[in-house]
């Protein structure tokens, strides 16, 4: 899938450009009508910020990650809300913009692991309901039940695996097949399906 660049900040697009050369990424200093429509757009937040809601709407019929030089959770929220598939530092590691770009490949949401902390412990704020989340883990053996409900209130896989002494790789195969079984991509999901 094509990937395109869009930031104002010559420095930023640059950075970008060195750290995803593989992927041969094409950078604009602004939104362009000759970015394909099957394409994943990494976009700097302040470029959204002057578009019109039309605009947006059409950038956000991308595959969109978002980026801030100074990240919010709020801020995190209203851009997934509008439609945004990502949303991270600017200035993250070359590994992280590969792997966030991979995640969006795939259809997959994107998300600092301390954004989905949050995201899960608003999630389960919101309703606290435990008959369905136990009627949705019958399909999973007794061990993945016990690691789906502890990813579902968002602990991590280090802390999963210390609770159940249990490795790390353990868990993640855990985890594994319980997106499977449960048909869902990713702990976001899962946490979503266990606290409606």
């Amino acid at each position: 899938m094509k990937l395109y660049l869009l930031s104002d900040d010559s420095e930023l697009r640059d950075r970008w450009m060195s750290s995803l050369m593989m992927l041969k990424p094409i950078a604009f200093s602004m939104v362009s009508s000759d970015i394909e429509r099957e394409a994943i757009l990494f976009v700097h937040d302040k470029m959204i910020i002057p578009m019109g809601e039309a605009e947006i709407k059409d950038l956000f019929g991308h595959r969109v990650m978002v980026f801030s030089m100074t990240p919010d959770f709020s801020e995190a929220q209203h851009f997934l809300q509008r439609g945004a598939m990502g949303y991270g530092n600017a200035m993250m590691h070359a590994s992280h913009l590969y792997s966030a770009y991979q995640a969006l490949e795939e259809g997959k949401v994107w998300l600092h692991p301390d954004f989905i902390t949050l995201m899960i412990s608003q999630i389960q704020d919101r309703n606290s309901s435990k008959e369905k989340s136990l009627a949705v883990l019958e399909l999973l053996s007794p061990r993945e039940r016990e690691v789906a409900l502890m990813l579902g209130d968002g602990a991590t896989h280090q802390e999963i695996a210390d609770a159940l002494d249990i490795t790390v790789r353990t868990v993640k195969a855990h985890a594994t097949a319980i997106y499977q079984k449960l048909s869902i991509k990713d702990r976001l999901a899962l946490s979503l399906l266990l606290h409606p």
